[in-house]
């Protein structure tokens, strides 16, 4: 007689039923589910799944942050190919790390302000980062490239949101990362209460590098890098 399953801990399971609802999302045309699709061209031989087990990986290691940074969306450099937001396949995904590649580029992809946001973070394990859309938006047609999502692919993200507060983090406080997410955040409730953001952070593309790496450093008692490398995407 075979044995039972292992019971799942709370925290798993809620874990697992995020991935479900990211990965069964129906979504615009504009907006690639980098947690069910794969493009023939550009996503290596079951990314998808790849991307889903990096982000489980990524988030289990995350049970009790203090913060959680909220970003915009996946980049085509950065999360579209990892899976797990402000990160790149460089970075994050390099030989000997528990997380694997999904593009078939020969070059891992390398994304400037997944750059500037790992080097802030490093190893903390008290900030986990997420995105209003956790998925990508890209400009018709053209997959590799990076669109500001509209309100509709918000409010998809916003379920999503919710669903990562309410069940994951429950005391975790909010940081928003640009302006796109602190609008977002304005009228967002946890448990029917509006959401405490203890902090707007200006996202480091576009010439906010040095800002985000001061502004977040301020925040968490760390001392800013002195690389000033400025993000373009």
């Amino acid at each position: 007689m075979s044995e039972p399953p292992i019971a799942q801990k709370p925290f798993e399971e809620g874990i697992e039923k995020l991935i479900s609802r990211l990965r069964r999302a129906e979504l615009p045309e504009h907006v690639f589910n980098i947690y069910r699709d794969n493009d023939p061209e550009l996503d290596a031989r079951g990314g998808a799944a790849k991307r889903r087990e990096n982000l489980r990986r990524y988030l289990k290691a995350l049970s009790a942050p203090k913060y959680a940074f909220i970003g915009i969306a996946p980049g085509y450099r950065g999360a579209r190919f990892t899976g797990v937001p402000f990160s790149d396949e460089d970075r994050l995904c390099f030989p000997g790390s528990c997380y694997d590649r999904s593009s078939t580029r020969e070059r891992a992809y390398r994304e400037a302000t997944a750059g500037v946001v790992l080097d802030v973070l490093g190893s903390r394990t008290d900030v986990v980062c997420w995105n209003i859309v956790p998925w990508h938006p890209h400009k018709p047609g053209e997959l590799l490239t990076n669109s500001d999502p509209d309100a509709e692919t918000i409010g998809f993200g916003l379920e999503a949101l919710e669903f990562f507060f309410n069940r994951l983090y429950p005391e975790t406080k909010a940081v928003a990362v640009g302006q796109i997410p602190a609008k977002a955040l304005e009228c967002f409730k946890v448990q029917g209460q509006p959401i405490e953001v203890v902090a707007q952070l200006r996202h480091p593309a576009r010439g906010g590098a040095s800002e985000f790496r001061e502004q977040a450093a301020q925040l968490l008692g760390a001392v800013p890098d002195g690389d000033d490398l400025e993000p373009e995407a």
